[in-house]
Parts: structure tokens; sequence; C-alpha cells
């Protein structure tokens, strides 16, 4: 017998590999047979799913806006409270003559603030009160005929109008109580509009010429800065600060 001979397979051989394979192949369409309503069902319930999601991601996000505003709104309790403990401090330390005069210089510098930043005729008035032996003091509001009590923070009448309260009475206070050196002011009227931002600026200058007061001012605002006898700007390049005077 050749040696041909001996090495050819007398009965041919399948591997079982393929056999098998070729078997699963031949039964998957009949088994995994998916028609047009499963696809567009399928469809739909991905795309429903999406439109749950997309909802569920704006929900989170006005959740978040709303829960900013909140800290904003708390964060400016805070100052005005704050605030609003020094007035009644100053007003304390003094005689009912001087707490008289202090109250007239507090109202006088307060209202014109206000009038000058929103063009309208505003009165801003203080009440002295004794609760519990102690004088306190209530600020009150007049515009077009309606007074209201602004209550520290003011909340029902917007941040704008309590920014402008907040830096008047910080200013007053720091007149009265003879507050020597430059005033450091940061972020004045931030949330103010930016319509009157320049209104704000406006009344910084006159009140810095008026008495001699000078003043430094931290800010993002272009109309505020503007005022400046000498602006400086603070940029990043480079993960590095650039000084330079505008």
């Amino acid at each position: 017998m050749a040696l041909r001979d001996l090495l050819r397979p007398s009965v041919p051989v399948t591997p079982p590999i393929i056999t098998e394979t070729h078997d699963l192949i031949t039964e998957l369409p009949k088994s995994f047979t998916i028609n047009t309503y499963q696809i567009n069902k399928i469809k739909l319930d991905v795309r429903q799913a999406a439109e749950k999601i997309t909802k569920q991601i704006a929900k989170r996000n006005l959740l978040l806006e709303q829960r900013d505003a909140e800290i904003i709104k708390s964060a400016t309790a805070a100052q005005m409270l704050e605030l609003n403990e020094k007035v009644q401090r100053l007003l304390q330390l003094t005689s009912d003559f001087a707490r008289q005069q202090a109250k007239s210089r507090i109202e006088e510098i307060v209202t014109s603030a206000l009038s000058v930043v929103f063009g309208k005729d505003y009165k801003f008035q203080l009440s002295l009160e004794v609760r519990a032996n102690r004088p306190e003091v209530d600020y009150w509001l007049e515009s077009e005929g309606i007074v209201t009590q602004l209550k520290p923070p003011d909340y029902d009448r917007g941040g704008g109008v309590a920014d402008v309260v907040s830096l008047a009475l910080r200013l007053a206070v720091a007149e009265l109580a003879e507050v020597r050196g430059p005033l450091l002011l940061d972020e004045v009227g931030k949330h103010l509009s930016a319509e009157y931002a320049p209104n704000v600026a406006y009344f910084l200058k006159e009140y810095s010429q008026k008495f001699g007061r000078q003043m430094i001012l931290i800010t993002h605002n272009e109309a505020l800065a503007e005022i400046g006898d000498i602006s400086i700007g603070v940029s990043q390049t480079n993960g590095k600060s650039v000084v330079k005077v505008i």
C-alpha cells in the first residue's frame, strides 16, 4: 500500500464544530424572528424613556436654579441683618437728641441714594421704638404714595432696592461713626439690573467728592470700574495673574 493511501482517511470527516454551527445558523431565523410591530414597540419605549429622562433633567436644573436663588437670598438676609444690628448699636450709644440727628442723616443719605439710582420719588424713613427696654429701629420706604415696611432683608421688593439700601446704610453708619480711612466695598450692587449700574457709579462718585472719602471698589461691572481715578484690571493668562492699569 502506498504511503499516500495510509495518510488518506477512508471516511470523510466533518468537524463537529462546523456541523453544529451550520445547524445553529439554520435554526436561528426560526427562534429569533422579530416582526415590525416589535421593532416599533422597542423604538417607542426608547423614545418614551428618553423623553422621561429629559423631563427629569429639566426638573433637576430648575431645582438647582431655585436652590441657587435661595442661597443668594439667604446671603443677602445675613448681610442685612448684620447691618441692621450695627445701626441699632449706633442708635443705642447716642442720646435722644443725637439719636434724632443720626436718624435724620441716615434717612437723607438712603433717600438720596434710592432717588439717584432709580430716578423715582423715594423717601426712606426710620422709626425708633423701645422694645424690651432697648431702642430698636424699623425701616420704611415711601414710593408713589405707598408706604411699605422693609424688614431686613427686603424680599418683596427684590434684591435691587435691598442692595441700594444696604450700600447707603453702610455709608451713613461709616460717616456717623466717624470711621477713618478709605472705604473698601466689594461687589457693590451685584443684584442690580445693568441699567442702574451707571447711576450707582454716579452716586458713589458724588458721595466720595462731597465727603472727601476715598473708596476702593472690587467689581466686575465696567460702569463702576470707569468712575475710579485709577482703575486696575486683574486677569488670568496661562494660570498666571496679569495686573494692568485700565
